[in-house]
């Protein structure tokens, strides 16, 4: 099997969507595969947790771990990736943090509530939506942008 794995800059330019209070659940979506295929959700998720940072030897004098060095330097590279793919908002959400999975985490708590009310406002917006004085073309098009966001979301289709 080929390797499936992308540049860091490469990576960098595949993240169209910069994270703000009104796109999480889309800028989430764009993330995901694209960490998945890398090997780099178990950053994310916690699935996996950072190996120590020193180990010890037959004589009992620690030294640092390869592992951890290794780890690190993924970690970092995710971290700057994460941050790319933050507006000015979302950056100030994450200041001072310096883990991939921390800024993960941070980025959660403070947008998933915003996803969840502008989901809420698609759907009643999708289910009070009137022709009115549009044409029918108009008025197809407004509920095909609707539709159209929800299943962006992942909640809809």
């Amino acid at each position: 099997m080929a390797d499936s794995s992308v540049s860091f800059n490469t990576m960098i330019h595949m993240i169209t969507i910069k994270l703000s209070s009104t796109n999480s659940l889309l800028w989430r979506n764009q993330l995901l595969p694209l960490l998945q295929c890398q090997n780099l959700l178990s950053h994310v998720d916690g699935s996996v947790a950072a190996p120590p940072i020193t180990i010890t030897s037959d004589s009992s004098s620690s030294q640092p771990n390869p592992q951890y060095v290794e780890w690190q330097l993924q970690d970092q590279r995710l971290l700057s990736l994460l941050f790319s793919s933050l507006t000015e908002e979302a950056m100030a959400e994450v200041l001072g943090l310096t883990t991939a999975r921390d800024v993960w985490l941070a980025l959660e708590n403070s947008f998933s509530h915003i996803s969840k009310t502008r989901e809420l406002r698609i759907k009643d917006d999708l289910q009070l939506i009137k022709r009115g004085t549009r044409s029918v073309t108009e008025y197809s098009r407004s509920f095909k942008a609707l539709c159209d966001q929800l299943t962006a979301m992942g909640r809809f289709g």
